[in-house]
């Protein structure tokens, strides 16, 4: 019988297990790295004061955007993501990322793909077509600040003046309000498409805090049946929300055709990650894979004071999919898992990373990956049949030089953590 599985919304406490036998391997971790691990009480005082923060802005986003409350609505609340909800932070936990979802009333949209110069189509990225006529009698300040586009006969939304004109000033607003409220901190903010980040830097103490802040355009949320042999227990049922989030591309950006660069928007996973993260809480393996997997990030923010090219090539969105990549392949395909603690799950992951390496190709994992089907059954994102390598903005000379000279010293810096597989 099913069981409900309700995806958390919470900040998770960073895995932190290791296998039977592994007391001194985990006193070398801790010490190679410098200590990557949060205490139980810095993380809670940490994410009780950045919910206070976030808490403060969204309620204030959620008044500027009422001259827009018969077009737009937002929440409730917010959705914690990335590595603070998935149990990935390491010391310090200093910065923390969300998704403030927005509802457009009463509009239909269709995706419609987006192709680059070439013709081929990007993976992850669509123009959300508007189904629905006279926009702009139902929706005209939306419409006064440019979010509706027409191309070829059909109507956009336009993700550049969305997030430019309508998201962006509305957060400048809100950050003014809250600046007034804390008068010991220093506010900066930054705009990176799809994201707001807002830097808050304590004058008293100095200590700096980063959080990123992306509208999402909820589409639709999916029920999807999680079998059992994914879970290692009984079949979920779970409610994925999906959103789509402005990604308007820069000039720099070689994928998508000029007539189209105002108009992208990114299919985003966070819904399928969180509740990845929910998966691996329930198998002793698997956390043995996630903890070894802040192990290797700790071990590739060291090599960047060392300039290392490993460590400009690689980032944590990088790490996190390797991870997902062996928890598949160790525990999700029926075949016993040979993972006995963290020392094998590290060196798995190691791997991992220099077979990506070497051939220049690390897919993302739930964007074209058929092991989905499997995963969530019947998931939107199993209609992706491209797969999108991570690595397409890292030039090949960078990752030629991570693979010949960088990821000598990463065997080097965690020699001992790990059991060695395929020669590494």
């Amino acid at each position: 019988m099913a069981t409900a599985h309700a995806l958390g919304n919470e900040w998770s406490q960073p895995f932190h297990v290791y296998g039977p036998g592994e007391g001194k391997l985990r006193r070398n971790a801790i010490r190679r790295t410098g200590d990557y691990r949060i205490n139980e009480k810095e993380w809670k005082t940490h994410t009780q004061e950045t919910d206070k923060f976030l808490d403060s802005v969204t309620a204030r986003i959620q008044e500027n955007t009422a001259k827009f409350s018969g077009e737009l609505s937002l929440g409730p609340g917010y959705v914690r993501q990335a590595s603070g909800r998935q149990g990935l932070k390491i010391h310090p936990p200093n910065e923390f990322d969300i998704i403030v979802p927005i509802h457009i009333k009463g509009i239909h949209f269709e995706q419609s793909k987006v192709r680059n110069g070439d013709g081929n189509i990007v993976a992850g990225y669509h123009k959300q077509r508007v189904m629905n006529k006279n926009v702009s009698s139902t929706h005209p300040r939306l419409t006064q600040n440019g979010v509706f586009q027409r191309q070829d006969g059909n109507l956009y939304l336009n993700a550049k003046n969305f997030h430019e004109k309508v998201w962006t000033g509305t957060v400048d607003k809100a950050l003014d309000c809250v600046k007034k409220g804390m008068p010991d901190c220093e506010i900066v903010r930054r705009v990176h498409p799809p994201t707001v980040n807002v830097q808050v830097t304590s004058l008293s103490t100095g200590n700096v805090t980063n959080f990123d802040i992306v509208p999402g355009v909820l589409l639709s949320t999916e029920n999807i049946q999680i079998p059992s042999k994914i879970t290692g227990k009984g079949v979920w049922n779970v409610q994925l929300p999906i959103y789509a989030v402005p990604k308007q591309a820069n000039k720099n950006s070689p994928s998508f055709r000029e007539a189209d660069r105002p108009l992208p928007f990114r299919m985003d996973t966070s819904s399928h990650e969180r509740c990845m993260a929910d998966l691996c809480r329930g198998m002793k393996e698997r956390q043995y894979i996630m903890t070894a997997n802040r192990i290797l990030k700790a071990g590739i923010e060291d090599l960047k004071k060392q300039n290392n090219p490993l460590a400009k090539a690689i980032n944590s969105y990088h790490l996190k999919t390797i991870a997902y990549r062996v928890v598949y392949d160790q525990t999700m395909r029926g075949t016993p898992c040979k993972l006995t603690g963290v020392k094998d799950a590290l060196g798995a992951q190691i791997t991992e990373l220099r077979n990506c390496l070497e051939k220049r190709y690390l897919p993302d994992f739930f964007l074209g990956n058929k092991a989905l089907e499997e995963i969530f059954p019947g998931s939107m994102l199993n209609r992706y049949h491209r797969q999108h390598n991570l690595f397409w903005k890292t030039h090949p000379q960078l990752l030629l030089n991570a693979l010949r000279h960088g990821f000598a010293q990463l065997l080097d810096f965690l020699g001992g953590l790990f059991t060695c597989v395929g020669g590494c």
